[in-house]
């Protein structure tokens, strides 16, 4: 998507380690540490079965994942907590990009290539056909029945995944008030996503920044004999316990890196932000989109392919590309700005659709962000069901593949912390508008708001997948349609 990395991806561990202790032998001793570089054919056949198998997105095909390469060996379960936390501090799914920095690590750039794209073709493919038929397949008896028992179902579930990310990330005051004010500036005052993405950070940056000054202010009080001050900002600083002068020392052999106490880089431009920021850019200026699109025009009309440079496979490659690069947090995060820009702008698809869209992404394997294989099939047929499933994944991917190794290194700087306690509460207001928008588009009766209350309880107290809640309601939603004609 912070929200928070450690904790989920310790999560994500501790789910592999166990189902690795209930369904495989015990491992002898030392054999965590022992390798085994898996061949080309065998890395790709892991991720097809995963997206042909993984259902719940997110943490879930994580751990999947997890769980089956430790058991064969392929990274020892340090390296794949390692895999996990880059795979959330870059934009786009946890999975995908976990999958993109093991394939990085395996067999370089060609590996997190190929690895993805065997990941996630098989739900690009049925979201796509999907797409094309949805027409068609509004005939199917008690089709609208089935997916408004999804609509309530997935409007819970999208309550529920922001309860649990409040939960994780909003341990300040502060914070709580960030989300507050990015569910106000996404709902009444019409902000663009990007616009609350960089406000948070750079909040975040500025509450360091505090934190900071007001340590420094307080270590020179007890350097003085004065009684530092009691202040909120420092006493819920990460340090939290007394204030005391912290000598710089070299980082001990065999860390994960530099920290920000390092003196090796004291004084040095924060280049964990800027690793934050950048991809940003993919999104802001008008003048820098108009230019990327004029480029791709002359390149695709070179190659013969000037099919490829319609106004609308187009806007939806651009479209995608700029989703894909502020998606942090995972799928979920992507349906504020599709909404603006699908249904509010582009009017691409209606409210309607998009519900059944995030709906159906759920129910079907893969990643949740493949709804935007169904969103470009419906506007642009085959052609823009393939651009947009490559601009939302293609950036992430990119992204770890440029930053993975680097972030791996940079993860615990002082800044790249910063930047992701700012991020997460507005990732946590903006779910919460997307939550508002689902509920006034795909709960139409009492039977809705109920449904979705249950698969709030059902995934964020008694932890179920979200892929079988959401298909339980659907049949149930049929079975009281055809029974009680509710």
């Amino acid at each position: 998507m912070d929200w928070t990395p450690d904790r989920d991806t310790k999560q994500a561990a501790e789910a592999a380690r166990t189902a690795q202790a209930k369904g495989s032998a015990e491992p002898k001793p030392g054999a965590d540490a022992k390798r085994n570089r898996p061949t080309w054919g065998a890395f790709l056949r892991a991720c097809a079965l995963l997206g042909a198998t993984g259902f719940g997105g997110g943490l879930a095909i994580l751990a999947q994942a997890g769980d089956l390469f430790e058991r064969r060996r392929w990274l020892t379960s340090r390296e794949w907590v390692h895999t996990a936390t880059v795979s959330q501090i870059l934009p786009g799914g946890a999975a995908t990009n976990a999958l993109a920095f093991a394939g990085l690590r395996f067999f370089g750039w060609t590996g997190a290539l190929a690895g993805v794209l065997v990941y996630v073709a098989p739900s690009a493919f049925l979201m796509i056909l999907l797409g094309i038929f949805y027409g068609d397949l509004r005939a199917v008896p008690h089709l609208d029945e089935l997916l408004a028992g999804f609509n309530g179902a997935v409007v819970g579930l999208v309550v529920a995944v922001t309860w649990k990310l409040g939960q994780a990330g909003l341990r300040r005051g502060w914070q709580a008030v960030l989300a507050a004010m990015a569910l106000a500036l996404e709902r009444l005052g019409h902000a663009t996503v990007l616009e609350v993405i960089v406000f948070g950070i750079m909040v975040g940056l500025a509450a360091d920044s505090l934190q900071k000054r007001l340590r420094l202010r307080g270590i020179a009080r007890q350097r003085a004999g004065k009684p530092a001050e009691d202040d909120a900002l420092v006493s819920g600083s990460e340090d939290n316990g007394p204030l005391r002068e912290r000598r710089a020392e070299p980082p001990p052999p065999g860390s994960e890196g530099p920290t920000s106490e390092d003196p090796r880089h004291a004084g040095k431009p924060p280049s964990g932000a800027q690793s934050i920021l950048w991809p940003l850019l993919l999104a802001a200026p008008a003048g820098r989109a108009g230019w990327l699109r004029h480029r791709w025009e002359a390149f695709l009309t070179a190659l013969g392919l000037s099919g490829l440079a319609a106004p609308v496979a187009l806007a939806l490659l651009f479209t995608f590309a700029r989703v894909g690069a502020v998606a942090y947090g995972g799928g979920f995060t992507i349906v504020p700005l599709i909404e603006r820009e699908a249904v509010n702008e582009n009017h691409w698809i209606t409210q309607k659709e998009l519900a059944d869209a995030i709906a159906l992404g759920q129910v079907t394997p893969g990643p949740v962000m493949i709804c935007a294989s169904f969103i470009g099939a419906r506007a642009g047929g085959v052609l823009g069901g393939v651009l947009a499933t490559l601009g939302v994944f293609g950036v992430p991917v990119l992204l770890t593949v440029g930053l993975g190794v680097w972030l791996d290194r940079w993860r615990r700087t002082r800044a790249v912390k910063a930047a992701l306690r700012g991020l997460v509460p507005a990732v946590v207001g903006m779910m919460a508008a997307a939550a508002v928008g689902l509920a006034g588009a795909g709960i139409r009766d009492e039977v809705g708001v109920i449904f979705a209350v249950v698969s709030f309880a059902a995934v964020a107290q008694f932890k179920q997948n979200p892929a079988f809640v959401v298909l339980c309601a659907g049949v149930l939603r049929v079975i009281l349609a055809t029974v009680a004609g509710t």
